[in-house]
C-alpha cells in the first residue's frame, strides 16, 4: 500500500470519527441542558434510585454520558445506513 492510500484511508477515519462524535456531543450537551434544566439529578435519584449514593454532579455526569451514547448510536447508525446505499450504486 502506497503512503498516499494510507493517508488517504486515514483521513477517511478522521472523517468518519468527527462525523459521528462531534454532532452526537454537541446533541448530548444540548438534551442535558433541557433535560437538568427540568429536573434535578438528586430530587431524581432520590425518587428512582434511593439506596445509591450520587451526587449532583455525578448524576449530571452520567445522564450527560447516557445522552452522548444515544447521540452516538444514532449518528453510527445514520453513517451505516449512508454507507450501505452507496455500496448498492
Amino acid at each position: 500500500m502506497s503512503q498516499a492510500t494510507h493517508e488517504s484511508r486515514q483521513q477517511h477515519l478522521i472523517q468518519r470519527y468527527g462525523t459521528t462524535l462531534w454532532p452526537s456531543f454537541l446533541i448530548a450537551g444540548i438534551a442535558s441542558i433541557a433535560f437538568f434544566g427540568n429536573i434535578d439529578p438528586e430530587t431524581l435519584q432520590v425518587q428512582t434510585l434511593p439506596d445509591w449514593n450520587i451526587s449532583r454532579l455525578g448524576g449530571y455526569t452520567i445522564g450527560f454520558f447516557m445522552f452522548w451514547a444515544v447521540g452516538l448510536t444514532s449518528s453510527v447508525l445514520s453513517l451505516a445506513l449512508r454507507g450501505a446505499g452507496n455500496q448498492e450504486q
